[in-house]
């Protein structure tokens, strides 16, 4: 048996013939993924060059990761030699966790034990995982195999249920990891923006006080005392409506006594506040990772070496992406630094959440 990779740039039927007996929709949900994504091709052939088992590899640009999407193989040998092969090249190129997407009715088969035996770990598949209308048995399971310890502790995953909730499930996760709060739930995430919201989105200051109202040691960094994101509003009213909201947000946090740092918070910032064990919600540029630009935030819960790792709760569902995508999302310490810049002009920003002394 040997093993080739092509990249998709396209249409990945024209890649190459191997996708001939792939079912449909096994094929649909990898012809799904978006051609901004980075995605290969894999295949095992025998002697007379015919397809023993094929797959798909695909991940967001600008990160550290590999996802295979489910394998067709003919034999159990066959995707094995393909997995091994997908990690190789994957750890090869810099990939901190290559990462599996797993049917549910596979769990628990010869195959996922024996992943399991072979260095994988199986996270639990999280309650809200995917766009809220989609069906709950879609969801797939996954396997991840860390190149070294990994993340530190298991965080939860929790994918946000509207567009615009990224900050408050960022800032929930980070509660419910510290113990401040009990468990994700879609009420919680929508408290957490009714407090936080500028007429959409989150800010920085608004995140900080619903965040210091839930018991969390909040600390800000902020790099303008400006309102931000006013290029977002969709008409002077709007603009003025939010101008008016940070600045009750700005008086308030000063008032409560939270730490503000009034300039661009520098990795090593992020470093120190990673290593004190806290949470850290940082805004983000999200174009790079996706085609599109877009303020986000996510929350960094851990590093090792030069890859951060956090929990990103928007997916791009349609383009074959699951809760495996933002879930212990690996990002080299310079595509955080280029990312976390967004606005024009640009501001820095990320709060930081720990347990009260």
């Amino acid at each position: 048996m040997r093993v080739e990779f092509r990249p998709v740039t396209d249409d990945i039927e024209a890649v190459a013939p191997w996708t001939a007996g792939v079912p449909a929709e096994l094929l649909a949900h990898w012809k799904s993924s978006h051609p901004h994504q980075q995605r290969t091709l894999v295949a095992v052939l025998g002697e007379e060059d015919e397809v023993q088992a094929v797959g798909l590899e695909v991940h967001r640009p600008t990160t550290a990761y590999a996802k295979l999407l489910p394998v067709h193989a003919a034999r159990a040998e066959a995707e094995a030699a393909l997995v091994a092969a997908v990690e190789e090249r994957a750890f090869a190129a810099g990939a901190a966790v290559v990462k599996r997407e797993v049917p549910r009715e596979l769990v628990g088969s010869p195959a996922w034990e024996a992943a399991l035996a072979a260095g994988y770990v199986a996270p639990e598949v999280p309650e809200t995982a995917a766009p809220v209308l989609a069906a709950r048995d879609t969801v797939p399971a996954g396997l991840l195999r860390f190149k070294g310890e990994g993340p530190r502790g298991g965080l939860p995953y929790y994918r946000q249920t509207t567009d615009f909730t990224c900050g408050p499930v960022s800032a929930h996760v980070a509660l419910t990891s510290l113990g401040l709060l009990p468990e994700l739930t879609r009420e919680e995430e929508l408290r957490l923006w009714r407090e936080a919201t500028t007429t959409e989105g989150c800010d920085p200051l608004g995140l900080a006080l619903a965040a210091s109202s839930r018991g969390a040691q909040v600390e800000v960094h902020l790099s303008t005392t400006e309102p931000i994101l006013l290029e977002l509003a969709a008409d002077g009213n709007n603009a003025d409506l939010r101008r008016f909201i940070q600045r009750g947000f700005r008086e308030r946090v000063v008032e409560a006594g939270i730490p503000l740092h009034t300039r661009a918070f520098t990795l090593e910032d992020l470093d120190a506040a990673l290593d004190s064990g806290a949470v850290v919600a940082v805004l983000i540029e999200e174009l790079g990772m996706h085609a599109e630009s877009c303020p986000h935030w996510i929350a960094v819960h851990s590093r090792e070496g030069d890859v951060y790792y956090a929990q990103d709760p928007w997916t791009d569902a349609d383009e074959s992406e699951s809760w495996l995508d933002g879930h212990a999302l690996p990002l080299p310490r310079t595509s955080l630094d280029r990312m976390a810049w967004y606005g024009k002009p640009a501001v820095r920003a990320m709060v930081t959440l720990r347990r009260l002394a």
